[in-house]
């Protein structure tokens, strides 16, 4: 939870000026972060500062009127840019890559159903010429993949005429359940969205690779975290029923420089992932 930004930093304050935030910076489960005991437990931590402008928005005030092509980039926190400077998040990098407006409406915890009711909300009113839809499907409600398509349908019509393309962020190999779920998912996205461009950056993460760090591997029952380049066995542990086992967490909070390639706390890029992020976008 950081309040600094919002209400349970759900909704961004206007016209904040560097708020500074402080978040685990290794992998967690989101109980961790809640936990009442979470200052002993997450040691690892890293700071950053979030200014906002007048509207809420990470980043400067928009163009009034616009003096060119606008990009609304909807999203949650991987958007927001969670960890790293305004400058090293996907928006701001963007913006520079294409030379064109871009606007960072990325809210920490969005969910696709909430992206929506966002932009029906206030999207038009932005006059976009593409929005794209940051996001993979939402495990915490009892149809991730209707809600999903749903989602993306009532963004094209909030916005219509202008195009809604849908990026699939990486995932980490240490989210264990997306890592195993990150190719059905974009299957599936895929045949029920097969008029909409979509963009799944998993692979352009794992095709950086190697570079020096961890990743895991999961093998039926067993976790095991690999040394890159040479994918030397570092850790051999069981495998709990969710998530990863605790002497996963603990090695990582022993040695501050056990890290994967590419992100910080996995499920969030780092400022160099955050480059393959957006050379894949703005390529594609």
């Amino acid at each position: 939870p950081a309040p600094e930004l919002g209400p349970r930093a759900h909704l961004l304050l206007p016209d904040l000026i560097d708020a500074r935030v402080v978040v685990p910076d290794r992998p967690h489960d989101p109980a961790e972060v809640r936990a009442a005991d979470r200052f002993d437990r997450i040691k690892r931590t890293r700071a950053f500062r979030v200014s906002t402008n007048s509207l809420g928005f990470r980043g400067p005030e928009l163009r009034t009127p616009k003096s060119g092509p606008r990009v609304l980039c909807l999203g949650d926190s991987v958007t927001f840019g969670w960890g790293v400077p305004y400058a090293d998040s996907y928006p701001a990098r963007l913006a520079n890559a294409l030379g064109v407006e871009v606007v960072d409406a990325g809210v920490p915890a969005m969910k696709p159903s909430t992206m929506a009711a966002w932009a029906q909300a206030h999207a038009h009113g932005l006059d976009p010429d593409l929005v794209l839809f940051t996001r993979r499907p939402d495990w915490g409600g009892p149809d991730a993949y209707r809600d999903f398509e749903r989602s993306v349908r009532l963004v094209q019509r909030a916005v219509s005429p202008t195009p809604v393309a849908v990026i699939m962020p990486p995932v980490s190999t240490f989210d264990v359940m997306g890592a195993k779920q990150q190719q059905i998912e974009v299957t599936t996205v895929r045949r029920m969205l097969p008029d909409v461009s979509i963009l799944d950056l998993t692979p352009s993460f794992r095709a950086a690779l190697p570079l020096p760090g961890v990743i895991l591997e999961q093998d039926g029952a067993i976790q095991r975290v690999l040394r890159l380049p040479e994918r030397a066995v570092v850790l051999e542990v069981s495998a709990p029923e969710h998530g990863l086992a605790q002497e996963i967490v603990e090695m990582f909070e022993d040695d501050r420089a056990v890290a994967e390639p590419l992100f910080f706390d996995g499920g969030h890029p780092t400022s160099e992932g955050f480059i393959v992020f957006v050379s894949a976008v703005t390529a594609w």
